[in-house]
């Protein structure tokens, strides 16, 4: 069995058989520092051949002015959360950056947006249709001296085979005091860690997903990396949705019980998850060179992030 990728131990814990896409695979829980990942783990090859063009196969894509419509919202949503870092010369690079609509979203805010994308239809559109500058790797930027002062990262991390190794290529790329944001899946999502709903597990893990994080093991990745920050929970999902996966153990519920459940009701039910720390995704705002010290990858649920119109896709 191979080492964890994040504290080296040897020692696992079965959690699940089988994964999207993927039964042959094992979901395992590193017995020491408690990541969760999948076996077996792909060659960075096999890695490569897989985003070339199956992934996006897998995942039946739609074209991609659809999938850019799709993603608005969701876009908008992230960038209300990232205003209060972003000035008006703000330069701004989003690693994984899929149709362009977060950066189509942010570019009235900021001085300067780039993108990052591997897959090539995508950059294109990004460059021809959006009409914004996008590399397909982080090495591109490196050689054209790309800096800037806000890095995204939006459900990015959980894809990469050495998250640590990968954050620390960000660096270079950050100007002194500059912020990196990063999103991930919660792998204590109340979905997952509370309620275990069958078919919500065999949806949740998933061939894509190399690693799930929770906040501490999200907070070790990024400390042992040299960034320091906060950590915070955020809720992307109705109680209309949960109520869905339960009553029929498919997707697609957001707001399908909306004329029932009250916007009040879904608020609180939100705030309930991030407090007790079962929200569906995790969000760190981080700085590289600081005091690793400050990185609260161990606050408490009451420090996480508390708002009366929690974020929802």
């Amino acid at each position: 069995m191979d080492a964890c990728v994040l504290c080296g131990s040897p020692r696992s814990i079965s959690v699940l058989a089988g994964v999207r896409y993927a039964s042959e695979a094992e979901v395992r829980r590193c017995a020491d520092c408690g990541l969760v990942f999948p076996r077996p783990r792909p060659t960075a090859e096999e890695l490569a051949d897989y985003y070339a063009e199956p992934y996006r196969k897998e995942y039946n894509e739609p074209p991609m002015l659809e999938r850019y419509r799709a993603d608005l919202d969701e876009a908008r949503a992230r960038v209300r959360l990232l205003l209060p870092l972003l000035r008006p010369d703000s330069r701004l690079i989003e690693i994984g950056s899929g149709s362009g609509a977060f950066l189509e979203a942010v570019r009235p805010y900021v001085g300067e947006v780039t993108g990052v994308e591997p897959d090539a239809p995508s950059r294109d559109w990004i460059a021809g249709k959006l009409g914004l500058p996008a590399v397909d790797k982080v090495a591109a930027l490196s050689r054209q001296g790309k800096t800037c002062d806000t890095m995204v990262l939006f459900h990015v991390l959980e894809h990469v085979l050495h998250p640590v190794e990968f954050l620390r290529s960000l660096s270079p790329l950050l100007e002194k005091r500059g912020r990196l944001v990063v999103e991930v899946p919660n792998v204590g999502d109340a979905l997952v860690a509370v309620y275990a709903v069958p078919a919500y597990l065999s949806f949740y893990y998933q061939k894509a997903h190399l690693y799930y994080f929770s906040k501490v093991t999200l907070g070790k990745a990024l400390k042992d990396a040299g960034f320091a920050g906060v950590i915070e929970h955020i809720q992307r999902y109705d109680l209309s949705n949960h109520f869905h996966w339960m009553l029929t153990g498919r997707p697609g519920g957001q707001g399908c019980y909306s004329d029932i459940l009250s916007p009040s009701a879904c608020a609180a039910y939100a705030e309930g998850l991030i407090r007790a720390g079962h929200s569906d995704t995790l969000w760190a705002v981080v700085q590289a060179g600081a005091d690793n010290d400050a990185c609260r990858c161990g606050a408490s649920p009451g420090e996480s992030r508390s708002s009366a119109n929690p974020i929802s896709y």
